[in-house]
């Protein structure tokens, strides 16, 4: 081999690099464009697939090259660096959710009631037809669900279900700051013992991606029952989100009606100064209403001195 030979670089060198950089350019690209210019799901999917396989592309080139460089003394090894590098990064985003999700069950719909999960009414005119069904996927689900978070149950209230659904509105409307949007409000309906519903919209806070919310309220006599169901859009596997973003909901909930509510969930509440607070201002003026009694008489202050009665007049 001559010296001219040994300065020409490995050929697949530079592809490594160029690879690499094109399948990080394309991610990046399709991840702002989906999170912040509302690029279709399935296309942001379809881009992400193309980024992984340009750096697979990359690493390949980038181990041949690698091969050529050490055997045959050519240049290169600098471009081969930087492909072996940005590759391995835009893989090890993938890995880690493999790994995260290899204990995990292979579900993506979560609910409180796995017998009568809330169903998706005004959410279904937002499901595409290559998003996720937005029926209940089935016994599958529900006894995965139920090995994996045993934890997740329907939250019971000693309140009414119009108050109940106060309360759970009020705190849904409070989450808007963190990437939640109302999709439909449906309070409950006493003749015909019709649930509150209400559905909502999250999207993940890098990628942008959707899941879908619907919470139940229903009356039980003096108490309401509160179901939630969590479901991603798109994707067979959610990694445990769901399951993470109604354990947060409830533990919200639950922290909200023992400070606001006195009796709490199931007979459980902390009164305190900061009940009144945390109370909708409906909830509020409907208990001070109720709590004076009617017909009550005008009584004086126990301290309030009392005038002479006048004298009685003489028949003329």
């Amino acid at each position: 081999m001559t010296r001219t030979e040994l300065d020409y670089p490995a050929p697949l060198a530079r592809w490594s690099n160029r690879l690499a950089l094109f399948g990080v350019l394309v991610v990046i690209a399709a991840a702002v464009l989906h999170r912040a210019a509302g690029l279709p799901t399935p296309v942001a999917l379809n881009l992400f697939a193309v980024g992984l396989a340009s750096a697979a592309g990359a690493m390949l080139c980038g181990l041949i090259a690698a091969i050529q460089i050490w055997h045959g003394g050519r240049t290169g090894a600098w471009n081969v660096g930087w492909g072996l590098i940005l590759s391995t990064v835009l893989f090890a985003w993938p890995a880690a959710y493999w790994q995260l999700g290899r204990n995990l069950p292979r579900i993506n719909d979560i609910s409180t009631d796995l017998y009568y999960p809330p169903k998706f009414n005004a959410l279904v005119v937002e499901r595409s037809a290559s998003a996720n069904p937005a029926a209940y996927p089935g016994e599958r689900f529900a006894r995965e669900q139920a090995q994996a978070y045993p934890d997740l149950h329907s939250v019971t209230v000693d309140r009414p279900a119009d108050e109940a659904f106060e309360i759970v509105v009020d705190l849904v409307r409070s989450r808007r700051g963190l990437n939640w949007r109302i999709v439909a409000e449906e309070p409950p309906v006493a003749r015909g013992n019709k649930p509150g519903m209400i559905e909502a919209v999250e999207r993940t806070l890098v990628l942008g991606f959707y899941d879908d919310i619907a919470i139940r309220i229903e009356s039980q006599g003096r108490q309401s029952k509160i179901d939630i169901r969590s479901a991603s859009r798109y994707g067979s596997h959610d990694f445990g989100q769901n399951a993470s973003r109604v354990r947060r909901f409830v533990r919200e909930l639950q922290s909200r009606l023992d400070l606001a509510i006195p009796g709490g969930i199931a007979g459980r509440g902390i009164k305190g100064g900061r009940a009144a607070a945390l109370v909708p201002k409906r909830l509020k003026d409907r208990n001070q209403a109720q709590a004076v009694p009617k017909g009550a008489p005008d009584r004086a202050p126990p301290d309030a001195r009392r005038g002479r009665a006048p004298k009685a007049r003489p028949p003329g």
